[in-house]
């Protein structure tokens, strides 16, 4: 089945995951029979459909892995643990503490904007 794929799109089949890549692009080649479609139509069409549904599939996998809390839960977090933050002596250390805070949520941020940007690149949007 993967023969009849043009190139580009056996390199973004291969995003899809191995146990449903089969019959995704079993539809494709289905739906592209009943559209008519031949030639350099179908070769596009068939490699925009597939990287759509592969980047669509890549994201819904990275949004199962990240997992972050709401912004409402770290809030109140600060809140709580930051009462007695300045207490004590040790400002620097506390002040040490929020800045790689920052650092660490800013470094996701971008984490993630590479990620997205970089598949959304790949799908052709």
């Amino acid at each position: 089945m993967r023969s009849e794929l043009p190139r580009a799109a056996r390199v973004l089949s291969r995003l899809i995951p191995a146990g449903d890549r089969e019959s995704i692009l079993g539809d494709l080649l289905e739906d592209a029979g009943f559209r008519d479609l031949a030639g350099a139509r179908r070769s596009l069409w068939l490699t925009g459909e597939c990287a759509a549904i592969a980047g669509g599939l890549s994201l819904q996998r990275a949004r199962a892995w990240l997992v972050v809390p709401p912004v409402a839960e770290v809030v109140s977090g600060f809140v709580v643990d930051g009462r007695g933050m300045f207490r004590g002596t040790g400002l620097a250390g506390s002040l040490l503490r929020a800045v790689l805070f920052c650092a660490s949520v800013a470094t996701l941020a971008l984490g993630v904007e590479v990620l997205v940007s970089s598949l959304l690149s790949a799908s052709g949007l």
